[in-house]
């Protein structure tokens, strides 16, 4: 534009010069190495402009033989880069889309015609991740550590071909180096917890969540959660080696997460063990106050061996009364009015719960035990048929036949630290697996009997069935008693 103008106003002065000198013509004379020469002033004026005219021209090309190479070298890069750059639209968006060979092709093309060797190798990396090479990917991502720039981004490339070909400890490499270089970086938090949950590094999951939380990857309520899994399956793992740190670890886990039934019911069975029965009974009576569960209805029935079938009754009262509204709390003052021989007590308390809709096979059997209370043999076995065919209640698969209370499998309590601590519900292993309820058989086998209800008892189907256990060294007291003593 510049150019015009210089050219247009050059023209007009020309024009104008021109025009005023033909209005006024004149002689020019000129004396130049000895020879003088005269002439017509327009003609002098015309030589004077076309020669600097010629001098313009002959500079111009002097300057564009001069600068032709850059400029020339200067619009081919500009246009190697467009192209560079068009390749690598191609690129991401084939990787994208999911067409390997494409985004292979095209990143080989962009590696080629741009001078950027970490944007190349990246999507080199992609492309190849896009096109199921998971060996080439790899190599280009182990050359992205080489730079700063690039080598969280190679970590979690590596980590996510590490989680997708199940080897967790490389996941645990990568991804613990990320998430000591990059405080911010979310997904190292994630794939470190899961890869250590997954190896069952209990310990090493707790470091890492206590961490995570620290730098506020996840919500204060998740992380305790999962911290009172994490503490309840080291427990577990530490209990034939350690009793003493076992019973802290569970005592902690109950401490995160009181609702937590497995804590409660690991700690208090620990602190038995080492004659802390008052501080077994706290952890228990607040574990049902938060979130009543039968398992810990029969830790609290089975917490001190000595006790006489009158005082267990009381003692699984008072345990009621702790939260008087929940379905377990009725279902303990049931079993107990049963067990006492009080039917108008017990039938009170469980007609509204059979007017549910289906009730569950539990309840079905604790109508059968009224009716066998009452004398109605037919009534106590159409019930105990239709408990057979009724709904089990998941929470009574926590305890399984042989007495045990939640016994987990390592794989299912890798599952409950994210059932529970994400989404604060319990997982029942057993009942989603429809292995065979607690109390089952020995309800039925109730039934067939001609004796008494009492005398037809079983442990797996009622709270308290057996006969008082002495304890293995009745001479020892208790800390809980050398305390209060």
């Amino acid at each position: 534009m510049i150019r015009l103008i210089l050219a247009v106003t050059f023209a007009l002065l020309t024009a104008a010069l021109g025009a005023f000198l033909a209005l006024n013509p004149g002689r020019a004379s000129f004396e130049f190495l000895g020879v003088q020469t005269e002439m017509p002033f327009v003609v002098a004026a015309g030589g004077v402009i076309l020669f600097a005219f010629l001098m313009l021209v002959i500079w111009w090309g002097i300057y564009l033989l001069w600068t032709s190479p850059d400029k020339v070298k200067g619009f081919m890069g500009r246009r190697r880069r467009e192209q560079g750059y068009d390749a690598l639209e191609k690129a991401l968006i084939a990787s994208a889309a999911g067409d390997g060979e494409a985004a292979v092709r095209q990143a080989a093309r962009a590696d080629a015609l741009l001078d950027r060797p970490a944007l190349s190798r990246l999507l080199a990396a992609r492309a190849a991740e896009a096109a199921g090479n998971l060996d080439g990917a790899q190599t280009h991502y182990e050359a992205l550590l080489d730079d700063q720039r690039t080598r969280v981004v190679a970590r979690r490339g590596l980590a996510q071909l590490s989680l997708e070909r199940g080897d967790h400890g490389a996941t645990i490499d990568h991804a613990m180096d990320a998430f000591q270089h990059a405080k911010g970086a979310l997904w190292a938090f994630d794939s470190l917890f899961d890869a250590q949950v997954a190896k069952g590094r209990w310990q090493d999951a707790l470091a890492t969540l206590t961490e995570g939380e620290r730098r506020k990857h996840l919500a204060p309520d998740t992380a305790r959660r999962r911290r009172a899994v994490l503490l309840t399956a080291a427990a577990l793992e530490t209990e034939g080696s350690d009793a003493e740190s076992a019973r802290d670890l569970a005592v902690a886990a109950h401490k995160a997460a009181p609702g937590f039934a497995p804590a409660a019911a690991l700690a208090a069975r620990l602190l038995a063990d080492g004659r802390r029965h008052k501080r077994a009974s706290e952890v228990l009576e607040s574990a049902w106050a938060a979130a009543p569960h039968p398992a810990l209805a029969r830790a609290f029935q089975d917490l001190r061996k000595s006790d006489t079938k009158t005082r267990r009754l009381e003692r699984l009262k008072t345990l009621a009364a702790l939260n008087p509204e929940h379905r377990e709390s009725r279902l303990i003052l049931i079993q107990t009015a049963l067990e006492e021989g009080d039917a108008p007590a017990a039938r009170a308390l469980l007609d509204p719960m059979l007017d549910e809709a289906t009730p569950s096979s539990r309840l079905c059997a604790l109508a059968a035990r009224l009716a066998r209370l009452d004398g109605k043999d037919e009534l106590a076995r159409r019930w105990m048929t239709r408990a057979s065919h009724a709904g089990a209640d998941a929470d009574w698969s926590d305890i399984d036949p042989e007495g045990r209370l939640f016994a987990y499998t390592p794989d299912d309590w890798k599952r409950m630290v994210y059932v529970f601590g994400d989404e604060n519900r319990l997982t029942h292993p057993r009942y989603e697996r429809y292995e065979r309820a607690a109390g089952a058989v020995p309800e039925t086998a109730l039934l067939d009997s001609p004796r008494p209800v009492k005398a037809a008892s079983s442990r797996s189907s009622r709270f308290v069935d057996a006969p008082p256990r002495m304890p293995d060294d009745p001479g020892v007291p208790d800390e809980d008693d050398e305390a209060s003593a």
